[in-house]
């Protein structure tokens, strides 16, 4: 059955100033896809996403399209909330708050998809629609997706692009690559094409340098060939060549003219580009002092309770040295009020020999007006050079160590947090949600470097896959209490 085309973008070009961010020849939308849009941050996904759902003109190309859009915007829109469908937004759990004149950003998230859900026949343009959303949030949206017939999808949960989508198409350098099935398909289909790319790139090498070594032996050898035989004089050697059926400089430039071809066969190879290895230094976790007691935090019959709200009830847990715990439960279970606790060693024992480094979300040890490389630097324990290192295994360039933190994007602000702390003194790390404003190429290096860390981890997380990949053990907030849980519960 032939699916009709919705969707045709050809030779697009799309610029900001003198920077181009897209420069392809052509993307095609059929009927019953659904596109996940992924890449690193900046490198024109939400751009691209706006032109093909028409909200935006690109600088040059044409765009044909056959399809009712509806454009999910992730940081809101001005679209009245009174307009929402009253039954879907009862499906979205938020029919009583679309009248309210402020909402939260979790609540604006779901009213917005209400509206969505409420255009069966639109094609959706949806730009992080899980921004927001605890758990259960997105378990119930990645259910409703899967209603509508054809979108376009950018997202950093990996479990909704797995789940969802059957093309994942990636943005790299302005140029589209697309890649049949879903995230983890598409990681497998990325790292054969790597390994292919690194076998030309070593067949090309070996063959560049045997060539180069036949030039250099062909311009050894028509030097000798055209050198006159010692021991005779000039007219003794001019015989020998009459004698010959071709004089010894004939034969020297013979030779010449063939290294030179040599020489053009290198010129004309078609050159292979080496894939890009990461950095694989690891930060001296030993000047750390790190603690050898094998329960670091200890919490015992705990109560809190913000006014009537009681978020503990004489709860009690453990956190072992070296492990890395996932804090879970719903919103408002608790979680970032007992990384707070932790943090501040208040209702909750700390062994003495523990320094912690708590990654907040606002991001308050970074001095703006000092560089990437300078903040760095000014709280390291490790060398420069490793410093350095760190920055890069982030996925923060050798351009972007040399910029104010204040030009940094909130993304790029993370990753230097994150950074500031695996190069600090530092031994026991709290991170809450670390991977917000963080793209998926980052989230994956943040997760390498935190399986690697020695020291002891506490973090929240909605990311699923993220928390499977890095838990060794999880505690589950609710009803008041803490509770130790397995790798089924989220």
């Amino acid at each position: 059955m032939t699916r009709r085309l919705l969707i045709q973008a050809e030779n697009i070009v799309h610029s900001y100033g003198e920077q181009t961010v897209l420069d392809f020849d052509r993307f095609y939308l059929y009927e019953g896809e659904k596109v996940g849009l992924v890449g690193m941050n900046g490198a024109g996904k939400s751009t691209l996403l706006r032109i093909l759902a028409g909200e935006l003109e690109p600088t040059a190309g044409t765009i044909s399209s056959k399809c009712i859009p509806f454009y999910f915007e992730q940081f809101g829109s001005d679209t009245s909330y009174v307009e929402t469908d009253y039954t879907e937004a009862g499906k979205m759990g938020v029919a009583d708050r679309i009248w309210q004149e402020k909402v939260s950003g979790g609540e604006d998230t779901r009213i917005r998809l209400a509206q969505l859900f409420s255009s069966p026949h639109a094609v959706a343009f949806l730009d992080e629609p899980t921004s927001n959303l605890d758990f259960e949030g997105v378990e119930m949206l990645k259910k409703r997706l899967k209603e509508i017939d054809t979108l376009v999808m950018i997202s950093h949960d990996r479990s909704v692009l797995n789940d969802l989508c059957d093309r994942i198409v990636e943005i790299s350098f302005g140029e589209l690559h697309s890649y049949s099935g879903n995230y983890d398909e598409y990681v497998v289909q990325k790292e054969e094409l790597i390994k292919t790319q690194q076998a030309e790139y070593d067949n090309y090498q070996a063959e560049k340098k045997r060539l180069q070594r036949v030039y250099i032996e062909k311009k050894a050898k028509a030097k000798t060939v055209d050198k006159k035989p010692k021991n005779i004089t000039a007219s003794e050697a001019k015989a020998i060549s009459l004698c010959g059926n071709r004089k010894p400089e004939d034969k020297a430039r013979g030779i010449e003219r063939s290294a030179a071809n040599v020489l053009k066969r290198i010129e004309h190879m078609e050159v292979k580009e080496k894939p890009k290895d990461e950095p694989t230094l690891r930060p001296d976790f030993r000047l750390t002092n790190p603690p050898r007691n094998p329960i670091v935090i200890r919490g015992e019959h705990i109560s809190f309770a913000y006014d009537d709200h009681v978020v503990f009830d004489d709860a009690d847990f453990m956190i072992k040295n070296g492990s890395k715990v996932a804090l879970l439960g719903s919103n408002g279970a608790g979680k970032t009020t007992l990384l707070e606790l932790i943090s501040k060693r208040e209702s909750v024992y700390v062994v003495p020999g523990v320094k912690i480094g708590y990654a907040k979300q606002n991001m308050s040890q970074i001095e703006l007006d000092k560089t990437v490389l300078e903040n760095v630097c000014r709280v390291s324990i490790q060398s420069e050079s490793l410093s350095r290192i760190i920055l890069a295994r982030l996925l923060l360039s050798e351009r972007d160590m040399h910029k104010k933190a204040s030009e940094l994007s909130g993304g790029e602000r993370m990753k230097l947090s994150f950074a500031m702390l695996f190069v600090s003194d530092v031994n026991l790390l709290i991170l809450d949600e670390p991977t917000n404003y963080l793209d998926i190429p980052s989230v994956e290096a943040l997760e390498k470097m935190l399986k690697e860390y020695e020291g002891t981890l506490v973090f929240t997380s909605h990311d699923k896959v993220f928390v499977d990949r890095i838990a060794t053990e999880r505690l589950y907030l609710g009803d008041g209490k803490i509770r130790e849980c397995d790798k089924t519960v989220m």
